[in-house]
């Protein structure tokens, strides 16, 4: 009997062992997702020391990561909703200000993506690409390029298609062909985004005006890229002759785990921009959109 009893005892004491192991894996799991989650954490491993490490091991891990701005990184339904955050999907302003016939058709294939909300934060609105999008393309309609914002919901194409987040960009392709069926006089696509980099790596001050810094993104996973490349280098040089270090250059993005598409295999004039990062303000973004809509302007008018 009491043989017995003690190997009932081992039993019991290598099950609590095991749940014990168990409970502290899912803790230490759950620590370690939740510093994926931590604005902080994500700047320190986007340090520009990563940034411009060559390292193999380093560079694949770079690769993962910068998809958190540029939305391959998968996430979850619940996390893209934002909890029906009025500041998912920005209403139109003004509607009219779409021009028939425009020349420059302006989308976000990430709608939600925020900035800092400054002034406009202490109302709880926060500031997204999408009042971006809207802003340049009144500056360009008033420069005399006629120009378009998608207005669609990405959300409610993913929906209809059972898509999740990171199909995205099928659902902006699908957005992109509609457009130019519609309006085929479109000649220049914009593609806004912002990015998550440090603050002191987004903004440049000029003439006592502090502007938020753009980065262009091309993906090199197609034939014929070059045609987007050289628009971006163009875009970035003019950029710089405005406003000295405002352009932070071009992200060239192929290989394994990577995108290397976003759509800009759809047309030679098809650009990915990344205006500011998340911690910019509304000035800061106003400042840059007036540059960018002038250097637009002057492009397309050659």
């Amino acid at each position: 009997m009491k043989v017995f009893k003690g190997r009932k005892r081992k039993k019991n004491n290598k099950f609590i062992i095991a749940m014990i192991i168990l409970l502290t894996f899912v803790y230490g799991l759950f620590l370690f997702s939740s510093l994926f989650q931590n604005p902080k954490f994500i700047e320190v491993l986007l340090d520009s020391s990563v940034r411009n490490s060559k390292s193999k091991s380093i560079g694949p891990i770079y690769d993962y990561l910068l998809d958190y701005s540029i939305g391959r990184m998968p996430v979850s339904d619940e996390e893209y909703i934002g909890s029906l955050s009025s500041m998912e999907y920005v209403e139109d302003p003004d509607p009219l200000e779409n021009k028939p016939n425009p020349l420059v058709y302006i989308y976000n294939t990430h709608q939600g993506e925020e900035y800092t909300g400054g002034v406009l934060g202490e109302h709880d609105v926060v500031p997204t690409v999408m009042l971006a999008s809207y802003y340049l393309r009144e500056k360009l309609n008033n420069l005399g390029v006629l120009s378009m914002v998608e207005n669609t919901p990405i959300n409610e194409i993913l929906r209809v298609n059972g898509w999740n987040y990171n199909s995205s960009y099928m659902a902006s392709r699908k957005l992109l062909e509609s457009a130019y069926e519609s309006w085929p006089t479109l000649n220049y696509f914009i593609d806004i985004h912002r990015d998550s980099n440090p603050y002191s790596t987004s903004y440049v001050d000029f003439s006592g005006k502090r502007y938020a810094r753009i980065l262009f993104v091309i993906g090199e996973g197609f034939k014929g890229y070059q045609a987007n490349m050289d628009l971006a280098i163009r875009m970035s040089d003019m950029l710089n002759k405005n406003v000295s270090d405002i352009s932070r250059g071009i992200l060239r993005k192929s290989g394994k785990y990577v995108n290397g598409i976003y759509n800009e295999d759809f047309h030679h004039n098809v650009i990915l921009i990344e205006v500011g990062s998340v911690y910019n303000n509304l000035e800061e973004i106003s400042n840059t959109i007036d540059i960018l809509a002038k250097v637009i302007s002057e492009l397309v008018k050659e």
